[in-house]
């Protein structure tokens, strides 16, 4: 059994394609999140997404907020490995931070939107 990168229950390498065995729909949480942060008309310059995973949210959003600069955060250098990989071809849209939890991010520059999608259940209480 192989010792696992991230919090979840999967690899890194296997998120995406085991993520739906366990979580039912989970491609609609993000496109349902996109569709609000749409109906809401925020002028979205910079977007900071914690517990980045995979990266495939940012992936799809990307598609819809043509203008925006993301900035990814993720505990687990496997997950944001996997986000580098997939989000190459963005280039300057994305910024991926060092391997940090979201409590100890310090980010200086106003963030117009922060996304934690599936990721803070798996804090510690500390």
């Amino acid at each position: 059994m192989q010792k696992h990168d991230n919090a979840s229950a999967h690899l890194s390498k296997e998120y995406d394609s085991k993520i739906h065995s366990t979580i039912p729909y989970y491609e609609n949480f993000h496109q349902e999140i996109i569709n609000l942060i749409k109906s809401m008309d925020i002028e979205s310059n910079t977007w900071l997404d914690t517990g980045c995973g995979t990266g495939t949210f940012v992936q799809k959003a990307l598609m819809s907020f043509k203008n925006t600069q993301f900035i990814l955060a993720d505990p687990s250098e496997g997950m944001l490995n996997e986000s580098k990989e997939k989000l190459a071809e963005y280039g300057e849209r994305i910024k991926l931070l060092e391997p940090i939890p979201s409590q100890k991010i310090s980010i200086k520059e106003k963030m117009d939107i922060i996304t934690a999608i599936q990721s803070h259940h798996y804090m510690s209480k500390e």
